[in-house]
């Protein structure tokens, strides 16, 4: 029954809704039968809903699909098992099916004779058939024959491509709102306030900054200067809200003693095979060129939650010097926040995060329909977050695209800001993930070769990942990375009952980092230079947007409105309301969210 409590808790993160039981139970048969834990399974299963675009919510039919998809390409079948599903599948399917697999695979291929291949006939009729009926029953709009003007004509000749599930019916759905209760305000434009976005006073990446020139020696002394940095700030904060001064502080966190101490270092979490926690220092003593780490044991800690890279301090004893028997864990360190903002009438805000298309097109329908939206609204800003030429995209990785990525790029720029009116400002925050930019983190705001396109719209603002926006004082600190999603995967915790979006997004504010994660994942280029320049901050905003694949929210953590407006290709977006503060008082109320369906 726990098992399958923690499957649904991992699913409902990712926003998925399990139907039944039946559906957990085909999870924990493929996790034994292909030897993967439940955690990379719905990380797999992830990743198979947003490359075919289909229903995130787990079905058995789907499964199988992703099992035939992935699991049988890339992971080997266990043998205890694979006697067994050879024979279930042979009762399953009669003489007429598997003279259809043959012939239509080959006789050579044992396997596909036992209904085991990765297509089979019917349901490759199926998808086209179904691509068929989707081609000829959609008639194109103004934007989508605008869209189909510049991009190649293989997009809309791929015939393996899956159609979109996306429901017409859902549009204008609330999938997400922070007041139960409509409160009477218009999220169309009232009024001639306008307003003027700017970068905040914290630190931004510049456009000509040179990246992967590091000397390992001077990587790792600035990783050694920011865990001293945030862990003296973390004894500090501890102390002050601690009346005993008796217990010793120590830089060593091999120092040997059977009393209580203090110290604090960086987390490394090994979830691949034993799920051990150890604790590096930040200190190196003489002649040695690493600096001392140990293991943590945390049977005394009721609650608990590290992931690698994480700087916190911790209360433990250490009696023979090879593990440190925690008592207490703290790792909250928020930075101030910021004052309250001078805004003077309600500020209505629209952000949608990339990618901005379908898995199996270049039409950028959903951001056209955004547009669409935007156009009728007016609001006073709109953020949009890159990826907008997704570097992992089919059509990019085939080499589909017919101009340049920078000229396709510049040509969907040209096309937002047409339809967008001048009394909108309008956000790029670039990403390391986009195929005609720079594939590091932090990013540089992105480059625009076409002079008139910037001269002419003088309400298009470029920004760096990360960034923090500034609107009268109002501070909006966003990123393009998927922070949460590659904390999550991280994460070695023991909290029942929490939120865990919320937890994770906690620890961004906890760590003053829009990036704490370290290594860092295998699909990010972090520059250790200039993330130590670039990814902090010094005061807490009063908006953070942190974009993931995982469930959509608004969360009021530590006084910030943190919130997932969910992916454009799902046609998805988050519209705010931010309220003037009160005699000067500023509260987290006087920001309304919603995410919506476009």
């Amino acid at each position: 029954m726990e098992r399958k409590e923690s499957l649904l808790e991992l699913f409902q993160d990712l926003g998925c809704q399990v139907e039944s039981d039946a559906v957990l139970e085909k999870c924990f048969e493929l996790c034994e039968s292909y030897n993967v834990d439940v955690e990379k399974l719905t990380e797999l299963w992830l990743t198979f809903c947003l490359n075919n675009d289909n229903n995130i919510d787990p079905t058995i039919k789907a499964l199988i699909e992703m099992e035939n998809a992935i699991l049988k390409k890339d992971y080997k079948l266990d043998n205890s098992t694979k006697k067994n599903d050879v024979c279930m599948e042979l009762q399953q399917n009669t003489n007429d099916r598997r003279f259809i697999e043959n012939e239509a695979f080959g006789s050579d291929d044992v396997l596909s004779m036992y209904g085991c291949s990765e297509i089979q006939p019917s349901m490759r009729t199926k998808v086209q058939k179904s691509l068929e009926v989707e081609t000829s029953a959609d008639t194109p709009t103004n934007n989508a024959t605008k869209a189909v003007e510049f991009l190649p004509a293989s997009n809309t000749e791929n015939p393996s491509a899956p159609p979109s599930q996306y429901n017409a019916t859902d549009k204008g759905k609330i999938l997400f709102s922070t007041s139960e209760k409509k409160t009477g305000t218009s999220w169309r434009k009232t009024g001639d306030y306008s307003v003027e976005v700017t970068k905040s006073d914290e630190p931004h990446v510049p456009n000509d900054a040179t990246y992967m020139y590091e000397i390992l020696s001077k990587q790792g002394n600035l990783l050694t200067s920011t865990c001293r940095s945030l862990g003296s700030r973390l004894f500090k904060t501890w102390s002050s809200g601690n009346a005993s001064t008796d217990l010793r502080y120590v830089k060593n966190v091999r120092s040997v003693s059977q009393t209580y101490f203090r110290t604090f270092g960086r987390i490394n979490t090994n979830k691949q095979s034993t799920n051990t926690v150890t604790l590096e220092g930040c200190s190196r003593r003489k002649g040695t060129s690493v600096a001392d780490s140990i293991e943590l044991d945390f049977r005394n800690v009721k609650h608990y939650s590290v992931f690698s890279g994480q700087i916190v301090a911790v209360e433990a004893t250490n009696p023979i010097g090879d593990v440190l028997y925690v008592r207490e864990i703290f790792a909250k360190a928020y930075a101030p926040p910021a004052c309250a903002p001078r805004i003077e009438s309600s500020v209505n805000i629209f952000v949608a995060a990339g990618p901005f298309t379908a898995s199996n097109n270049m039409h950028y329908q959903p951001l056209w329909d955004l547009m669409d939206k935007v156009a009728f609204d007016e609001p006073h800003v709109l953020v949009l977050i890159g990826p907008f030429l997704e570097y992992t995209h089919p059509e990019i990785q085939d080499g589909l695209v017919k101009d340049t990525y920078q000229e396709l790029f510049e040509k969907t720029l040209a096309r937002i800001m047409e339809s967008t009116k001048k009394s909108t400002q309008v956000i790029l925050v670039a990403s390391n993930r986009d195929a005609h930019h720079e594939p590091i983190f932090p990013t540089p705001q992105y480059t625009v070769f076409n002079k008139k396109l910037l001269q002419n719209y003088s309400n298009l603002k470029l920004m760096p990942d990360p960034c923090v926006l500034d609107i009268f004082g109002l501070k909006i600190g966003v990123t393009s990375v998927d922070v949460i999603k590659h904390i999550g995967k991280e994460e070695i915790s023991n909290i029942s009952g929490m939120d865990r979006l919320s937890r994770l997004a906690d620890h961004v504010l906890a760590q003053t980092c829009f990036y704490p994660v370290y290594p860092p994942s295998e699909d990010l280029n972090v520059d250790t230079e200039l993330w130590e320049k670039y990814a902090f901050f010094d005061q807490q905003p009063h908006v953070l947007i942190l974009p993931s694949d995982m469930r959509c929210y608004c969360k009021v953590i530590s006084g910030c409105v943190t919130l997932n407006p969910e992916r454009m290709h799902k046609h998805a977006y988050a519209r705010l309301c931010v309220k003037p503060a009160f005699n000067g008082k500023w509260s987290s109320d006087n920001v309304l969210c919603e995410i919506v369906k476009v």
